[in-house]
Order: C-alpha cells, then structure tokens, then sequence
C-alpha cells in the first residue's frame, strides 16, 4: 500500500497537547484504523515547534484522515504520499529507534522531533562524475545520505546540524585543494520539517537549500538561521575562522525568498534586467544593488548573469537540447 505522511499543529488547537495526549490519540487511532484500510506505523514529535508527524500505510489520504476523525477528531493540517526511497532517505537512520509507543527517538533516548538538515551541493568541473564519487565515499564516513534526484544538484541529509556543517566544509576544503581553476563548488544548508501546509515532502526545505547555493560564492558554505540555530551558537563558534562558511541572518533570508522568486519567475524573459527586478521588489536600483552585494558578495548584474549559465549548464548537463536550444529557452 502507499505511504502517507500527516502534520498535525498544536497551535490549531485551544491547549497544546501533552505528550501522553499525543499517546493516547495514537492508541485511539490504532484501535479503528482497520475499519479503513489503514496501518498506523510511527511517528515524529517536536514539542519545542508544536509539531506532530504521522506516518502510515493505506488506499488514500481520506482514509488517513477518517481514521483520525473518528478515533479522536483531531485532523491533521496536511496529508501528503510519500515515495519509499525519499521517505527511507530522509527519516531512517541507524542510530534511531521506535519505542513502544511507535515514537521515533533518537539513540539517546531523546525525541526525534522531524527536523532534517538539507544540502544542496552544486559542482561545476570537467571532471565532475570523479567528484561526485569523491562526495560519496566522503560521505560514508559520516551520519549523512544522499538522496537520489537525477539532473539536479546532489542532496544531502543529516538529522543533525554540526556533522552536517563539518561534513560540507571538509568538502569545500578538499576540492579547494585540487587549486583546479576549473572546478567549482558550492554549497547550501538550510533545516525544516518533512510535512509542511505546503505541497511536497520537504519540499520548502529543499527550495531554501537550493536558494542558498544559488547565492554562495565558488568554495563557500551558506547555511541558513534555523540552522545556525540548531547547531548551536557556541558549537558555531569553532568553524567562525573558516571564510568558506557565511551564516544568513532572518532578514537576509527573507531578502533571498523575495529575490529568488522574482529572478526564477522572470529569468527566462527576454527583457529582464535590473530595472524590471528593481520594480518587482519595490526597491530602488541603488537599495537593490547593495543588498544584494551584502548577499551575494557580488555586483546585482553579475549575480543575474551566474544564474543565467547556471541555468543553460543544468539544462545542455541534462541533456534539454543543443546550445542553440538551450539559448532559446533562456
């Protein structure tokens, strides 16, 4: 049968609900799910956020969410079907365990709350397949796993931030070492939680990765807040001396939501420029210009024109067509 996947928000309700609550309404929903055809498998608790996530098998969505309806009534904010490889990609890891509540916790006993560190790791080389190897067997070494999604950037998840941090500076270190003028990486982190009131599993946070490689600079690391937060301010502190790590701060982010938008809703426009994007964010051209400076690290036309090749390399890499076509579409 498919599997689902559900978020249910503590904030949707008068009084946020205990963990034993949380219990109870599992056992209630164990107790009628036969009637519908479902099978109730484990699941994700963040007291901290608020946030619980379900995880079952069944014919539907409907099926899912009648069970909850009749069981105890409290209806989840989201419903989505999960693909096995991404779903075992993501939620499973060795060191976890599911206790005899069907909790997921971690190997400490603690709760494993959802959360998932993401990378978006891009590389520009002629020698790229050698290096995307080099990723893999670094990665073997670590708590991470990659995600298979073929003509994209190459995904990476932890279940925490700082092997995640360590993991992606080592990397930076190790191509930058090959002083290959040739070869570029780059790469971003952000965190979030599998089942948003967005479409997708782990959909925004997969978007932010990628936003946030898009604006880092060749042999750079940008991670985003909640990441920064999750690690920790003073376990940051050791990788401070590292220039290949930029740390964005909440109003940067925001910035870089808006920004991204635009360009990616209006770059494949003949007439884009400055001008046009300048007017779509409601800023002046020299208030434009120095965000995205401070960013980016490099001059706004500069930064448009990266994302442009960018986007014709993606497209002649996965094979859309000649350069004629590609110019085409752009």
């Amino acid at each position: 049968m498919p599997l689902f996947m559900d978020l249910h928000k503590a904030g949707d309700y008068e009084e946020k609900p205990t963990v034993e609550e949380i219990k109870r309404s599992h056992i209630a929903d164990l107790a009628v799910q036969h009637k519908y055809g479902v099978k109730f498998l484990q699941y994700w608790i963040n007291e901290d956020a608020g946030l619980v996530f379900c995880l079952m098998e069944g014919p539907d969505k409907e099926s899912c969410a009648a069970v909850h309806r009749e069981a105890h009534g409290n209806m989840p904010c989201n419903v989505i079907e999960l693909q096995g490889g991404d779903y075992r990609a993501f939620m499973e890891a060795e060191s976890n365990k599911v206790n005899e509540f069907d909790i997921v916790e971690t190997a400490d006993g603690l709760l494993d709350t959802g959360y998932r560190i993401i990378l978006a790791i891009d590389i520009i080389s002629a020698v790229e397949d050698h290096l995307y190897e080099t990723i893999s067997g670094a990665l073997k070494k670590t708590s991470g796993r990659s995600v298979n999604r073929p003509g994209t950037r190459d995904t990476i998840v932890f279940n925490s931030a700082l092997p995640a941090i360590e993991f992606a500076l080592q990397l930076v270190n190790n191509i930058a070492q090959l002083k290959d003028p040739s070869t570029e990486i780059r790469v971003g982190i952000s965190a979030g939680e599998p089942v948003t009131e967005q479409p997708g599993f782990f959909g925004e946070s997969i978007q932010l990765a990628n936003r946030l490689c898009d604006i880092a600079g060749n042999n750079q690391v940008v991670i985003s807040p909640l990441v920064k937060q999750l690690a920790g301010e003073i376990a940051l502190q050791a990788f401070k001396s590292q220039n290949s790590l930029k740390v964005l701060n909440a109003e940067e982010e925001k910035f870089l939501q808006q920004l991204s938008e635009a360009i990616h809703g209006m770059i494949a426009e003949p007439a884009f420029n400055i001008d046009v994007l300048s007017k779509q964010l409601g800023l002046s051209k020299s208030q434009l210009y120095r965000k995205i400076i401070s960013l980016t690290g490099r001059p706004a036309n500069n930064f448009i024109r990266e994302l442009r090749l960018q986007k014709a390399y993606k497209l002649m890499r996965n094979k859309y067509g000649n350069v004629s076509e590609v110019a085409f579409a752009m």
